[in-house]
């Protein structure tokens, strides 16, 4: 199965199901832009085992002929108990982790990106809400989700992007600091940073920052995990619509009238168009729409990348245009 990502044709890996842990949200949302990328379900489970309901659940999956499954999280995550009893039914089994959640994340990406690629989502690994904001975003727009820690880069996620080579570096939410992105810049890499000046609500989450996994978590833990990032999501979103709105005309008198024409264009087309097709509908010559868009890269407000013979021109900073 093949689809348009990132401006360029990619298979990606097939599977049928995705499996992750019950008792810690961290694992489905580091799963969802995959889920999303190749349309299929997410199932958590007991770490430990499969109960009756599950088993169940999983007897009539396989029947219909989907016995592919990825587990997500090394033996600790889930356990090889769970990995046997899948197997044991029919299953075909593969297992993405790593040592903490910041490695499996890394893993992932590069298992569903093995080419790169030219832009990667970068969340911190302890703040659930910011991370459901990354994953969001990571899959409406089909990007890897990397995790790294709050006060530095993490060395899966800096492993992760030197192997993924993007041209940007997208980092969401409150719980990273600035050291990450001067970091980021310093080795190379352009970045652009959703959520940074949001302030994030007065509750108290457990934001350790060493690579130590946290102990293994409780259904309530699980419960309190899924509302904090609920709660921050909710204020995060508006927030978000509130300062777009208020940099709209600031962002609009950056651009000139044949920026304008050419950004309206390429919105008006579902937010990506191919380069070649720009003269025809604008009116400009082929030098004139290749200054622009460069124009346009430079201001953060596209993107380009190679398809062929033409490039592929993504809007990644959206604006209404009147």
């Amino acid at each position: 199965m093949s689809f348009f990502i990132g401006h360029v044709y990619a298979s990606y890996p097939q599977y049928d199901l995705i499996i992750v842990r019950n008792d810690d949200i961290i694992d489905y949302l580091i799963a969802l832009p995959y889920s999303h990328l190749i349309n299929v379900p997410i199932l958590p489970v007991n770490p430990k085992r499969l109960d009756k309901i599950t088993k169940a659940q999983l007897y009539s999956y396989i029947q219909l002929g989907r016995n592919k499954v990825l587990i997500v999280g090394s033996a600790n995550a889930v356990s090889l108990e769970v990995e046997n009893e899948l197997k044991d039914m029919g299953f075909k089994v593969t297992r993405i982790g790593g040592a903490d959640r910041a490695e499996t994340a890394e893993k992932l990406a590069l298992h569903f990106y093995p080419n790169g690629s030219k832009v990667v989502v970068l969340a911190s690994a302890w703040d659930y809400g910011s991370t459901l904001a990354a994953a969001k975003f990571a899959m409406e727009y089909k990007y890897p989700l990397l995790l790294t820690w709050e006060n530095q880069l993490s060395p899966a996620a800096l492993a992760g992007i030197k192997a993924l080579h993007p041209n940007m570096v997208i980092l969401v939410g409150l719980g990273l600091n600035e050291t990450i992105e001067k970091t980021l810049e310093k080795v190379g890499y352009e970045t652009y940073w959703i959520g940074r000046d949001i302030e994030p609500l007065p509750i108290e989450t457990n934001t350790t920052t060493t690579s130590t996994p946290p102990s293994k978590g409780t259904g309530l833990s699980f419960i309190m995990g899924m509302l904090v990032a609920f709660l921050i999501m909710g204020p995060f979103i508006v927030y978000l619509s509130k300062k777009r709105s208020e940099r709209k005309q600031e962002l609009l008198e950056l651009l000139n009238e044949k920026e304008i024409a050419v950004l309206r264009a390429i919105i008006e087309n579902g937010g990506e168009i191919k380069q070649e097709e720009l003269p025809e509908i604008v009116g400009y010559s082929r030098p004139t729409i290749s200054r622009i868009i460069q124009s346009l890269e430079k201001k953060g407000m596209v993107i380009r990348e190679k398809s062929g013979k033409t490039f592929i021109v993504k809007v990644i900073k959206k604006v209404k245009l009147d």
